[in-house]
């Protein structure tokens, strides 16, 4: 399973929004801010809602901001394909 995500801003408030490419499950995580442990747990209740439906999320597709948790996912067998640059998110 492939998902791209991204951060997306509402009235200023941070959500991680993927959609996998195969089935277009859409989900939308908020998160307080874009430090590295945000995205991390963020990705990781994605992955979880993935496997709890029988799927197994092998590749991610965004961009730089996503570069702080690449050796997370790829812990998690994952591979982390950037996309674009973007700024470096604080730890």
């Amino acid at each position: 399973m492939t998902l791209a995500i991204d951060i997306m801003a509402i009235n200023e408030i941070p959500f991680v929004i993927s959609i996998s490419r195969d089935i277009h499950f859409g989900t939308a995580e908020l998160i307080w801010n874009e430090t590295k442990k945000n995205l991390l747990v963020s990705m990781q209740q994605i992955i979880r809602a993935y496997h709890a439906r029988g799927f197994r999320v092998t590749n991610v597709l965004a961009d730089g901001g996503f570069e702080c948790i690449r050796n997370r996912l790829t812990d998690m067998g994952i591979t982390l394909n950037i996309a674009s640059r973007n700024e470096h998110v604080p730890e």
